[in-house]
């Protein structure tokens, strides 16, 4: 039996007409009926409780970008809500479809000291709109929120993927079960052209005539583009720049770039082709906003403009594919500054992959990724890999190649919560191994995440505990503030993660010297029945 809320069994018939497979639901009293009728349809929706409202959001991004399709979290009213905008502020830059589904108490005990009760409509913006669903009271409040309902779903489609809130106010009372069968809702569906070759030929002339013209990549999971990136490549139509959670090889000339760029102008190009998401390096994003002569075009399917590098020349809403495709087909061959710069960056990385940092007197950070990738190198298990933002998806680049596996980071909003969060929802809906790799600040602050009954056994973390936040020592200048170390760097501290291993029922290594790691990353990276975490106590300060 379904509840008597008829809102609610809207709102459950249209979930199931759009195809939804997957809900994180969080406890509470006010979302108990949603709960109640998603637990109903559970042969066609599968429920995942998270009893941390933050973690179960990032719980449902990691699902949603482990399956390409829109995960929802239900929550309940209040404070509870609140809890979501860390997610769908990383969903919203990420263009992920995870759709917040909140109840609510009636508007009218707004600003009565009742509890659990502030504006929720609103609540999550900028990053997403609110839909609000009101009891139905006659026809017309039912078709009201059948149309709401069905634009909030089809909104996790706009731009290429977006968050969406349904707020759905539930009068009491609210526990009653006795509706046999759910109402047949209308579903609307919404669909979008892609025309073939989509750039103007001035477009091509632009690229075809400059110096040095670049393709630069930033995050990207919406598909597989590496043949159409490798036909630039490999005829040297475009100087090929990715980085390093872009899904394509070649992100070590990034690296280069960022040791070349201040004693050799002519890596700097004139004319860059944008696609991706956000990025990581801030030596080139710096680079291009000192131009004085770059020109930007950025390729897109969403239609807000984003001017990264201050020198945007022209947004194009198109298919990424098809534009490849036509670039590869028309701009000339073997150009002559595509191919210096090309090995210019490419001898120079040569160089300086044999002078990277890690020696095996000293346990540090660099050491730690060259023994892990030294033993990814020979695992013969499939498994994607995990960067926590700062210091790990910084180092992780110069030892780890785009394309070579799934690397995925939230680098939406570059926030440190929610890593941990986003790798267990991830690897919740994928097989093989996930491999996290996370700094103490980072694992600290989301460790909420592995509060979770259905923790896979695939999940590998690796902790990188130098006991306070490594990134604030690569910035200059901020050694001289007294309130450095303690304040800003969060030092001082010195946390095990060895009690929570055990308290969430996680087998624990740890690593204190380098004599030890490789062997003990072997036995973290062996099959298991458990999540294995695996910390190592760097030497660095």
């Amino acid at each position: 039996m379904f509840c008597d809320t008829h809102q609610v069994n809207q709102l459950t018939s249209l979930l199931l007409a759009h195809d939804f497979h997957h809900v994180v639901v969080c406890p509470g009293s006010r979302n108990a009926t949603i709960v109640h009728n998603l637990n109903e349809v559970s042969h066609q929706i599968k429920l995942h409780p998270v009893t941390d409202e933050r973690s179960a959001a990032f719980v449902a991004l990691g699902m949603s970008l482990a399956l390409q399709e829109p995960v929802a979290v239900c929550v309940t009213s209040g404070s509870a809500l609140l809890n979501c905008i860390p997610a769908v502020a990383e969903a919203y830059y990420r263009h992920l479809p995870i759709l917040v589904i909140s109840a609510d108490r009636p508007q009218r005990m707004l600003g009565q000291l009742d509890g659990q009760t502030l504006p929720q409509v609103g609540a999550l913006q900028p990053y997403c709109s609110t839909f609000q669903i009101d009891p139905v009271t006659d026809e017309a409040s039912r078709r009201v929120n059948n149309r709401r309902i069905n634009e909030a779903i089809i909104s996790l489609k706009n731009q290429g993927g977006r968050p969406a809130h349904l707020n759905v106010s539930i009068e009491e009372p609210m526990f009653s079960f006795t509706t046999p069968i759910l109402p047949e809702e209308r579903k609307i569906t919404l669909v979008h052209p892609s025309p073939c070759n989509p750039l103007p030929q001035d477009v091509i002339q632009l690229i075809s005539e400059a110096r040095l013209p670049v393709l630069l990549i930033g995050q990207y999971e919406r598909g597989d583009l590496r043949k159409e990136i490798d036909d630039l490549a490999q005829q040297h139509q475009l100087l090929v720049l990715p980085e390093v959670i872009s899904d394509v090889e070649g992100n070590f000339r990034m690296n280069a770039f960022d040791r070349m760029v201040q004693t050799d102008a002519s890596i700097v190009p004139d004319v860059v082709v944008q696609i991706g998401g956000n990025f990581v390096h801030k030596a080139f994003k710096s680079a291009l906003r000192q131009s004085q002569d770059c020109r930007v075009v950025r390729i897109t399917e969403e239609d807000s403009i984003a001017d990264t590098f201050d020198h945007l020349h022209l947004q194009i809403q198109a298919s990424l594919r098809e534009s490849l495709k036509q670039l590869a087909e028309v701009l000339p061959h073997f150009h002559r500054g595509v191919t210096e710069a090309a090995q210019k960056l490419d001898n120079a990385w040569a160089e300086l992959s044999e002078q990277r940092p890690y020696k095996a007197d000293s346990l540090t950070m660099h050491f730690t990724m060259h023994a892990l990738h030294e033993a990814l190198t020979n695992c013969t298990a499939p498994f994607t890999l995990h960067l926590a933002n700062s210091s790990a998806v910084r180092v992780a680049g110069e030892y780890f190649e785009g394309g070579s596996c799934p690397i995925l980071c939230n680098r939406g909003t570059n926030g440190i919560e929610g890593s941990l969060s986003t790798a267990v929802g991830y690897a919740m809906q994928m097989w093989g191994l996930n491999i996290l790799i996370i700094g103490d600040l980072s694992f600290f602050y989301d460790v909420n995440a592995l509060w979770n009954t259905h923790l896979p056994n695939g999940l590998r973390i690796l902790l990188l505990n130098n006991g306070h936040g490594g990134i604030f020592d690569r910035l200059p200048g901020l050694s001289q503030s007294p309130a450095c170390t303690e304040y800003v760097a969060a030092g001082n501290q010195h946390f095990t993660a060895k009690g929570i291993a055990e308290s969430f029922h996680l087998g624990y290594h740890q690593a204190c010297s380098c004599d030890e790691l490789p062997t003990i990353i072997h036995q973290w990276l062996a099959p298991s029945d458990s999540a294995q975490l695996l910390e190592v106590v760097l030497e660095e300060g």
